[in-house]
């Protein structure tokens, strides 16, 4: 099961999961996520996967198509905290070259502010 916490931080909107990422909690994460969007309108949304211990291929493709997203709505999108097999799991697709990742919500939190690019 995925737990999905929300809290705002420096402007950003921290989106702090926990537990398995997958296929059957994508209607949760959903919902989590269009409801920090609607509240918040923030203008970076930071995915904490720190205390994820699972992520399957529908998980990352949602998390690619968010960014994907928040990007056309020239909000950032930072994933932060990955660990463990989900680092690994991450690192062997070269996530990192798709969503912009960083190793904590605080390293996130001074990016500067996202310029869309033309």
């Amino acid at each position: 099961m995925l737990h999905v916490s929300t809290k705002v931080e420096q402007g950003a909107v921290v989106l702090e999961l926990s537990g398995r990422f997958d296929f059957h909690v994508m209607d949760h994460f959903l919902s989590a996520l269009e409801e920090a969007e609607t509240l918040h309108r923030p203008r970076h949304v930071i995915l904490d996967l720190s205390q994820v211990n699972f992520i399957d291929s529908m998980a990352i493709g949602r998390v690619v198509t968010t960014c994907r997203k928040l990007n056309q709505a020239s909000i950032r999108f930072t994933v932060a905290g990955q660990q463990g097999e989900v680092n690994s799991t991450l690192k062997d697709i070269d996530f990192d070259g798709i969503v912009p990742t960083v190793t904590t919500v605080e390293e996130a939190l001074t990016l500067p502010p996202w310029q869309h690019s033309l």
